[in-house]
């Protein structure tokens, strides 16, 4: 059974970082199809660092040295998870409250560890998944096709600002990820990317490639455009709370890299006292 499910769970897991850029990712005609090559790109080198993994967890330099590095991307998520919340919900509220709110829930659920984050990863790809189909059907109808934009040289600079953006934190989960998971961070990756390019040529057809490049949170905004009756008049809180939730997971995963470390040290020096 466990052979069968964890390559779905550590699929899930990859598949929840492109899933974490949708909300921030600025918009313009280029970013479907920079979306889709960033993705392919992290994928690919998110499969070879699996297939490395097994290699770095033996020296415990490279181990600590992973651990550190995942400072980067895990701080770099916690700061713009909390400042989407400011702008968006709670405007009143001290952006260093939100942060560190955000961290501890974080770091609460790193204690469970790398392994039952990703078990978590899931349902919570899952339902992030069906949202952002959804909400690309029910506003299917207000697309405009004179928005569309064939690709141009000037997408490959946006192609690597994505690749900065992602490339990070795939390193360090990839790393930490156990062996013969290469295949399932393929297909994680590839699809939560497949679905950002949808999503952000989404937005492009919706409000246009010149209005959504002026908005600081374009696929959150065009959201707001699906209306279903009274119950769902805002479209953008159904689409919005899933992907922060990705990203809460994304984060919780990286702080499972960070700690990881320090929880072994911990145990050997439990295991030596014990025996001394």
């Amino acid at each position: 059974m466990r052979e069968r499910l964890f390559p779905r769970w550590g699929a899930a897991l990859f598949a929840l970082l492109p899933f974490s850029e949708i909300l921030y990712a600025r918009i313009d005609g280029q970013t479907a199809y920079a979306a889709a090559i960033a993705s392919l790109f992290c994928a690919l080198v998110c499969a070879g660092c699996v297939r490395l993994a097994p290699f770095w967890r033996q020296y415990r330099v490279l181990v600590w040295g992973l651990a550190l590095f995942s400072v980067w991307p895990l701080t770099r998520s916690l700061a713009r998870m909390g400042l989407f919340v400011q702008r968006t919900a709670f405007p009143t509220r001290p952006l260093w409250s939100l942060i560190l709110l955000l961290t501890v829930a974080a770091l609460l659920l790193a204690r469970v560890g790398l392994i039952r984050c990703a078990m978590w990863s899931l349902p919570t790809a899952a339902a992030a998944g069906v949202i952002l189909a959804l909400s690309g059907l029910l506003t299917l109808r207000e697309h405009n096709m004179a928005y569309f934009e064939a690709p141009m040289w000037s997408l490959w600079t946006q192609t690597g600002a994505l690749i900065r953006s992602m490339l990070p934190a795939a390193l360090a989960l990839s790393l930490a990820m156990p062996e013969g998971l290469s295949a399932a961070a393929v297909r994680g990756f590839s699809a939560g990317g497949a679905l950002f390019a949808l999503i952000s040529l989404r937005a492009v057809l919706l409000l246009g490639a010149h209005t959504a490049a002026l908005l600081p949170y374009p696929n959150f905004a065009a959201a707001g455009l699906a209306a279903v009756g009274d119950f769902a008049r805002h479209g953008e809180v159904f689409f919005a709370v899933p992907l922060v939730l990705c990203d809460l997971g994304r984060a919780a995963a990286l702080a499972c890299v960070l700690i990881g470390p320090f929880a072994q040290a911990q145990k050997a020096f439990r295991a030596q006292k014990k025996d001394a």
